[in-house]
């Protein structure tokens, strides 16, 4: 992800404590669980005006799964009213300049209805209701906005290319590190097998089952199908990125392979704040199980 745009109402509502079932929260009266921790009594913004915000979604037994400030933009967040019962945008609008609250709110509205999810990830499904913490940095007209946002993406633009630079340069020292001579393919792909067994290689359309695991060139694993069922997928589906399904076309039924796929071949020029970087080589440890 990663803005995460929200829409908010620009008057306050009236509230009633007396019924909330959540100790020190607040319920309004139309069904938001909120709890005031910073009141600076500033001026509340304005439909149509954008808050900067600091924020944490947080599961119901207190595991954090997002927070803007290991992120590296802002998030801002468009001012707009409300359209359920329940609603995070109603509890925005309250919050002036230095403010900061919490909010508890139901897990499937929260993804599926604010943020426009598909649907709920796995770690929150079983928690039916979520934390939000909130804190205002900041807040702006549209055109003021427009001119923040200009300055944003100037800055976004110079990251990018110091990203696309360290790319090369890490894949030079990376290659070099590791003893690694193997020649890359026309597309940039490095294959290098590590156990090969007679039969011919898979082909396009082929269903076939394989265990892997990611990293960044660095070692971090970002993901990895071990301990876990093994991916199915079908060999040329676009559903999987170019360099990987290039690797399988080099594999037969039981071997095993290293793919050092770089980003021209991989995620390429992704969000700044996705998972995956803009311009990041990725390992992939991959055996093929079975095929179809």
């Amino acid at each position: 992800m990663k803005f995460f745009l929200l829409f908010f109402l620009a008057a306050i509502l009236a509230v009633s404590c007396s019924n909330s079932k959540y100790p020190d929260y607040k319920e309004s009266d139309n069904g938001l669980y909120f709890k005031l921790v910073t009141d600076e009594d500033g001026v509340l913004p304005n439909v149509g005006d954008y808050m900067k915000v600091d924020i944490q979604y947080i599961t119901w037994t207190d595991s954090v799964f997002f927070d803007s400030k290991s992120e590296i933009l802002p998030v801002w967040i468009p001012v707009e009213k409300p359209t359920f019962r329940g609603d995070i945008m109603e509890g925005l609008a309250m919050l002036s300049v230095g403010d900061s609250a919490s909010f508890i709110l139901r897990t499937d509205s929260f993804f599926i209805r604010t943020i426009g999810a598909a649907r709920i990830p796995d770690f929150a499904a079983k928690d039916s209701m979520m934390y939000v913490n909130v804190k205002v940095l900041d807040i702006k007209s549209q055109d003021e906005f427009a001119q923040e946002r200009q300055l944003i993406d100037q800055d976004l633009e110079v990251q990018y290319e110091q990203l696309r630079v360290k790319e090369e340069v890490e894949m030079v020292d990376y290659l070099k590190v590791n003893n690694i001579n193997q020649k890359p393919t026309e597309s940039g792909l490095i294959f290098i097998p590590v156990k090969n067994v007679t039969g011919p290689r898979l082909q396009i359309g082929q269903k076939v089952k394989c265990h892997y695991t990611g990293s960044f060139i660095d070692g971090q694993i970002f993901d990895s199908s071990i301990g876990m069922e093994p991916l199915e997928v079908v060999v040329g589906s676009p559903d999987l990125i170019d360099g990987f399904n290039e690797a399988l076309l080099l594999m037969n039924v039981g071997s095993e392979a290293k793919a050092i796929i770089p980003s021209s071949i991989g995620f390429g020029k992704s969000e700044i704040n996705s998972p995956i970087p803009p311009y990041a080589t990725l390992v992939f440890e991959i055996t093929v199980l079975s095929a179809e």
